[in-house]
């Protein structure tokens, strides 16, 4: 279910902004339920052209210095956060907003990562949050978010356009030639 922009909108979103040199950082703990969304989604995007792909886990702040150092134009951030919605509801989260729906399996708030990650390099730095229901050590990850996760990967797919920045005329916004 993808509730917060409906699929088109989501893919407008997505499209606008997943432009240049890409990271996409999986965050959440695998070990509870739908908090795995974040993880699922980046290891189902592993190998996508045009997208580097993080899977952080429940220690996203260990990838800082990596994601600086890649000189991303854009930092997708995905991560199950409880957002009063529906189970499997996707949103986007602007930096300023993530203070409002703070997920707790990590020790480091989205929202300071996020603003490490834009000082470190000055990327758009953004989440794509996905409302989990189960969050039990143990528990199975539910349909709605199994669902959420693989249309997301798909529009994230749809999304991501190839970049060869070695080619004359085809640079990244970030990444001109001098």
């Amino acid at each position: 279910m993808i509730a917060e922009h409906g699929q088109l909108g989501l893919a407008e979103a997505l499209g606008g902004r997943l432009v240049g040199r890409v990271i996409l950082v999986g965050v959440g703990n695998p070990l509870f339920g739908d908090d795995a969304a974040g993880c699922l989604t980046a290891r189902g995007l592993k190998g996508t052209a045009g997208l580097e792909v993080i899977q952080a886990d429940d220690a996203p702040e260990r990838h800082v210095v990596q994601i600086a150092d890649s000189a991303p134009d854009v930092v997708v951030l995905v991560d199950a956060v409880d957002l009063g919605a529906p189970v499997g509801s996707v949103a986007i989260l602007e930096k300023e907003a993530m203070a409002r729906y703070e997920a707790n399996t990590h020790r480091v708030p989205l929202g300071l990562l996020a603003e490490f990650i834009q000082r470190a390099c000055g990327a758009d730095v953004f989440v794509v949050a996905i409302q989990p229901g189960r969050v039990e050590l143990g528990a199975a990850v539910s349909p709605q978010v199994n669902r959420s996760v693989g249309l997301l990967r798909e529009l994230i797919r749809q999304s991501v356009a190839p970049t060869d920045c070695s080619a004359p005329g085809n640079v990244s916004p970030r990444h001109e030639a001098v």
